[in-house]
């Protein structure tokens, strides 16, 4: 008997614990114009998870059509905290984060275009719902604000520069999320 517990005492450090890391994708950013994304996040205790990620779209539609291009070009990244009243990866949750990007849209709703860059805070709340032991489903919105370096065009292709300056902003946002919870 004393040997198996020295066995087992032994295999402690390397048996597994807690789910601690994920990856994930978000859904809403693709259906976006192709925004790539990625987050990755560890937890850090019972309640409490990091979070960092970041989004990329290089694509620009109909180039080269001054009655058609549209793009929402950026260059996103993030990094936050979550609160988990349950439990790390299960159930609601709470959190905010610091954000910065580099952003280039226009052509969509409107033949303006925009470019600049905005950096903020934003706040978060969702609902994490368990698919299986290693993947989540993560459904969250919430608002995203700052203050944005900005130049606007009459179009996304012609140069014409229309306005300059800086200003607040806020945006909503929602999430989507497939995530790997390792």
């Amino acid at each position: 008997m004393k040997r198996i517990l020295l066995f087992a005492f032994l295999l402690l450090p390397f048996s597994t614990g807690a789910q601690r890391y994920s990856v994930g994708t978000n859904a809403v950013d693709w259906m976006t114009l192709g925004t790539l994304n990625a987050e990755a996040s560890v937890a850090v205790a019972r309640y409490v998870s990091v979070h960092a990620g970041a989004e990329l779209n290089p694509w620009t539609f109909h180039a080269g059509d001054p009655d058609r291009q549209m793009q929402l070009r950026q260059n996103s990244y993030w990094a936050g905290a979550r609160w988990w009243p349950w439990h790390v990866y299960s159930g609601w949750w709470a959190g905010a984060d610091f954000r910065y990007t580099v952003y280039n849209g226009g052509g969509i709703r409107q033949r303006e275009a925009e470019e600049g860059d905005a950096f903020g805070m934003g706040i978060w709340g969702g609902y994490a719902v368990m698919l299986s032991g290693r993947w989540n489903l993560d459904l969250g919105a919430g608002f995203w604000g700052g203050w944005t370096r900005y130049k606007t065009y009459a179009c996304p292709l012609c140069g014409h520069k229309v306005e300059e300056g800086e200003k607040p902003f806020i945006l909503p946002d929602a999430r989507i999320a497939l995530q790997l919870i390792f």
